[in-house]
């Protein structure tokens, strides 16, 4: 699982390990509404950790908030620490 806390919410992406497909998003808190449609979009194309790792973003938004989430995947002991 990645996941990325903050004060009011939380994502989380639910992937298969090996492979790094997304089978699903967690998501609660402010703008979670806004943000599920991208979530939803990554498991119907059968999208990987690595792919989100990879993405570029144009300007900082709530969609890097997946980024993040796939690098806390990668890295469990660093994601702890933050």
């Amino acid at each position: 699982r990645g996941r990325v806390f903050s004060p009011n919410g939380l994502l989380k992406l639910v992937f298969v390990k090996p492979a790094g497909r997304i089978l699903g998003v967690h998501i609660c808190g402010d703008d979670a509404c806004e943000l599920i449609h991208y979530g939803m979009e990554l498991v119907k194309g059968r999208r990987t950790i690595e792919d989100l790792r990879s993405s570029l973003y144009s300007a900082v938004t709530y969609h890097e908030l997946y980024k993040i989430a796939a690098e806390a995947a990668m890295d469990e002991q660093g994601a702890r620490k933050r």
